[in-house]
């Protein structure tokens, strides 16, 4: 039994740049989801830190045989970890000023049959299992405070209060309180990482219906976007998609379709301000999965990261095998005061 996992995000209907980001962790079996505020300048930075800070920690770490009473600790320290980096950079950087982002990761530990899921702010985590959908997250939010002080408040009484106030997300303080929970693993189990761009256009119902038809996690992925899109699409949309398999498999498979010309593929290498930040990537990671979309770019690996930064998804299309940049780097001391 292990999870395999694809993601997928999109920039939505309304917006011209996309500040959320996701990346998945193969060897360590993480996957992340962040959703970056603060406005172009900062939202995008903000998520890129979130995902590239925890992607690092775990690696340097090399904590993929942590025992199971360890990676909850692991996990938040790696979310507290990229706190302290967006915060300080945030400090140091006039135009990067206030800059934050929510966060949702999940560590799979098959040999103890575990999902540890560590959190802040509104992006969230669903369990598809059978066709039950379960919400395993609380949002950090305005709104869901006041109904978990006042369970009874009305909706003319919701109605006061601004539906986009999050309580809690990395960089926004030098601290977070980082909310853990803990899942009981079951063969077909199937969770959903999401922002609130996913979550925001698509009831649960539908939820529940895309990811129980959809065999294939890649067009099960790219059904969630489409579907928040058909629903107005008004923000930036990221769906990651875990199964929990009985597969050994590796996590690969090549696709034959070119790029169109002038599409960057990402580069091995790190000296880049930021190797993927016109790239939208759909990450495929078992050998069956096939290319959902052909208008969007797929980038798959069975070594090191991937990681996910989506532009307009008209612009791309899916290339052959590569692989994602081991690492996305800070860039210390730019703009500063």
């Amino acid at each position: 039994m292990r999870p395999v996992a694809a993601g997928l995000t999109d920039v939505g209907k309304e917006r011209d740049h996309n500040e959320d980001r996701f990346v998945l962790l193969p060897q360590y079996d993480v996957f992340v989801v962040a959703d970056g505020m603060g406005g172009h300048q900062c939202g995008e930075v903000a998520s890129r830190l979130a995902t590239s800070t925890i992607a690092n920690y775990f690696r340097v770490r090399d904590a993929g045989d942590a025992a199971a009473e360890r990676i909850p600790d692991v996990l938040r320290a790696a979310l507290l970890e990229a706190n302290d980096q967006i915060h300080r950079r945030a400090n140091n950087s006039a135009k990067h000023r206030g800059m934050g982002t929510t966060v949702v990761a999940a560590a799979v530990h098959c040999k103890q049959s575990k999902l540890y899921v560590a959190h802040a702010g509104d992006s969230r985590c669903y369990r598809l299992r059978g066709d039950e959908l379960a919400q395993l997250t609380r949002d950090h939010s305005l709104v869901e405070e006041a109904l978990r002080t006042r369970p009874d408040m009305s909706e003319s009484e919701l109605s006061y209060l601004p539906g986009n106030v999050i309580t809690r997300a990395l960089g926004v303080e030098p601290a977070v309180d980082v909310e853990l929970t803990t899942d009981r693993i079951q063969l077909g189990d199937i969770y959903l990482l999401c922002s609130d761009g996913l979550h925001g256009f698509v009831s649960d119902e539908r939820i529940a219906a895309i990811l129980g038809d959809e065999a294939v996690l890649t067009k099960a992925c790219a059904a969630l976007i489409d579907e928040a899109n058909e629903n107005g699409g008004g923000d930036n949309i990221t769906a990651v998609v875990v199964r929990i398999d009985e597969t050994d498999g590796p996590w690969r498979v090549s696709t034959t379709v070119p790029p169109p010309p002038g599409c960057a593929i990402e580069p091995e290498t790190d000296d880049v301000e930021d190797p993927d930040s016109t790239v939208q990537t759909t990450a495929i990671t078992h050998p069956d999965e096939v290319l959902a979309d052909t208008q969007r770019l797929s980038a798959v690996t069975d070594a090191g990261m991937v990681l996910g930064h989506g532009s307009r998804s008209d612009d791309i299309s899916p290339h052959d095998t590569e692989r994602a940049p081991e690492s996305d780097p800070p860039e210390d001391g730019d703009d500063e005061d």
